[in-house]
């Protein structure tokens, strides 16, 4: 165990904020992103007995809806917690731990309901649980009913105990007193932990200075992404990742962090009023005036890492000045970094040997996979096609490869690829920084596609690498296009805030397809705005 340890709670906490409906490609996203940045606990939401299940929420009537929600997406380092609010779980539900994919439960109640809890605490452990429980509102203790508090805690003996500062009452100094009452009463081997609110815009500085107390325990700190929670949110685990890994504290990966920030938390910022805006968080982890990020956090293209990447190649005495900021420039930079190139030719020749003279499916992820479902399943049954998803993996097909070109789509399909019962292969372009979790089988060369298509849609990125191959006989389904600016997805966990996209864009990379090859034998098998284009 380290002797400080960092928990997640966004899937929690955050749930406040969508009533829990993070989306279940979401949620397993999330938990795949924090394991591999490095974080010792992930809090998975509440269990409350109360409601009925559903796959698309972080709230669960029971434990094993738990893992039924998961599939098989399990952490290989971080630990899985729950959390019950004292009163709102049935005790007949509590199944031992090792029918569990849980390590432990965090029990949180009010003063006023103490000595009930702190009974039904008991029942959790004996069922070989990690129990953990959280002080709600802990300024409401006065010191004595505090260490009155504590000796009964003492004696069921938790794995840890958390300050809750629920209400974001607490300064500095409120805290470290409540840190040094509970440090030096607590069991010495009890965790110590502290969960913050920021209602006055301190629960990162609380949390730190909670960190720097020579606290002569093990501690263990909250955060959630983006600080993704209740009324004014939480300390932000980004942040605190950031600071844990500058101060030499523990090593993070923080891009994995980040990524989970854009991919899966930035889409609820839409009508919440919580926390801060990602791109001025980066724009000050890179010491760079907003307008780079800004800028860049609209290319679908880039991963976080490719915008830490490109900016950190500007010059440090300019990159914080508004005024050395220009559109053109930062395209150039852009237009350079996405240059890298790969030597792609055995590739193409082994995608070319693959598919030379089949029919090709191409499967984009639009509403009407499902609204008509029965037609693509026709032409499949009647033509027999090599078939291609794009962005994502289509589970009501058997396909046979996955082309991701968008390094927001890699995350969420890295999230679930365990789940694939017949795992594709995998065609990436070189934009993408792969993950252990998602390699790739072929990767082709970003630059050359963009070139020639002049833009980064996918469906004309995977269409002019097709054509220039030899392989002429496409069909697309499920490539709908945008109503009112949205595209409406077969599946609500792939809506992605895409501030660039529009039908003119697209539109204007398949005509520079067109112009290039003969496109006579490119159809399309469900509504699409872009047939026409092709007629």
């Amino acid at each position: 165990m380290n002797r400080i340890n960092f928990l997640d709670c966004t899937l929690r906490d955050g749930g406040y904020i969508n009533n829990w409906r993070f989306g279940n490609l979401t949620i397993r996203s999330i938990i795949s992103r924090l394991d591999a940045a490095g974080l010792d606990y992930i809090e998975v939401g509440f269990l409350d007995s109360r409601i009925e299940y559903d796959n698309e929420k972080s709230i669960f009537p029971d434990i094993p809806s738990i893992a039924k929600t998961l599939g098989k997406t399990r952490p290989k380092k971080s630990r899985l917690v729950a959390m019950i609010d004292y009163g709102t779980f049935d005790e007949e539900l509590l199944i031992p731990v090792d029918e569990s994919c849980l390590f432990g439960i965090r029990l949180i109640f009010t003063k006023e309901r103490s000595e009930k809890a702190l009974e039904y605490a008991k029942k959790i452990k004996a069922k070989g649980y990690n129990l953990f429980l959280n002080l709600v509102s802990t300024s409401s203790y006065s010191d004595k009913e505090l260490l009155q508090l504590i000796d009964k805690i003492n004696e069921i003996k938790p794995f840890g105990v958390s300050i809750v500062d629920t209400y974001g009452l607490m300064f500095g100094s409120d805290m470290a007193g409540y840190s040094i009452l509970l440090d030096n009463n607590l069991d010495k081997d009890i965790i110590l932990g502290y969960h913050s609110h920021n209602n006055l815009q301190m629960s990162n500085a609380n949390t730190i200075e909670f960190i720097k107390l020579n606290q002569m325990r093990n501690i263990i700190v909250d955060s959630s992404v983006l600080g993704m929670g209740k009324n004014a949110g939480n300390a932000c685990t980004e942040l605190m990742v950031s600071y844990a890994d500058n101060a030499k504290i523990r090593d993070f990966d923080v891009p994995q962090v980040l990524e989970c920030a854009y991919t899966d938390i930035r889409k609820f910022q839409g009508g919440a009023n919580w926390g801060y805006k990602l791109d001025f968080l980066i724009s000050a982890i890179l010491r760079c005036s907003p307008n780079w990020t800004k800028t860049y956090l609209k290319k679908n293209a880039l991963s976080i890492k490719d915008i830490c990447n490109i900016l950190s190649a500007l010059p440090n005495d300019k990159k914080y000045l508004p005024s050395f900021f220009s559109n053109e420039l930062a395209e150039k930079l852009y237009e350079d970094y996405m240059s890298k190139t790969v030597n792609d030719s055995s590739d193409r020749e082994e995608l070319k040997k693959e598919l030379y003279g089949q029919k090709i499916l191409l499967i984009c992820p639009g509403a009407s996979i499902k609204s008509h479902k029965e037609e693509i399943e026709e032409y499949i049954k009647d033509v027999s096609p090599i078939i291609i998803s794009l962005n994502f993996i289509a589970s009501d097909f058997n396909v046979n490869y996955a082309f991701i070109s968008n390094a927001l789509r890699y995350s969420q399909v890295s999230g679930i690829y365990a789940e694939a019962d017949n795992k594709p292969k995998i065609l990436v372009t070189s934009n993408i920084t792969p993950s252990p979790s998602l390699p790739g089988d072929m990767t082709f060369n970003f630059k050359t596609l963009y070139d020639n298509v002049n833009g980064d849609v996918s469906g004309a990125l995977i269409l002019e690498l097709l054509l220039s191959l030899g392989i002429n006989d496409i069909a697309f389904a499920g490539f709908d296009g945008f109503e009112n600016g949205e595209n409406s997805f077969f599946d609500s966990g792939y809506t992605i805030t895409f501030e660039n996209s529009s039908n003119k864009k697209i539109s204007d990379e398949l005509i520079c397809v067109k112009e290039r090859h003969d496109c006579s034998n490119v159809k399309f098998i469900t509504p699409s705005i872009f047939s026409k284009i092709f007629e």
